[in-house]
């Protein structure tokens, strides 16, 4: 499947610490079109980058809203979702 992600969307993959090498490999090869870049993934690693980005998707305490960072991650989530055609 082919996931449209902004270029800081892949900025916050890049500096996920636990990110696995073939997720990485996959980010890298990213290519640009229009002022999107398109990643191909295959359905296991859509779900492992789905199951990475939820570990950053949390609220504020203070505020109760999701802060830029996990707000990046949510984008990167329902891009995988938009690109399996939910």
């Amino acid at each position: 499947m082919q996931v449209r992600l902004t270029e800081p969307m892949l900025t916050a993959l890049r500096q996920v610490p636990e990110i696995p090498d073939n997720l990485l490999a996959r980010l890298n090869a990213a290519r640009q079109d229009g002022d999107a870049f398109v990643m191909a993934v295959n359905q296991d690693q859509a779900m492992a980058m789905t199951e990475m980005c939820q570990w950053y998707i949390r609220k504020d305490p203070t505020t109760g809203q999701l802060g830029a960072q996990a707000k990046l991650f949510e984008g990167i989530v329902n891009a995988i979702y938009e690109a399996e055609g939910g």
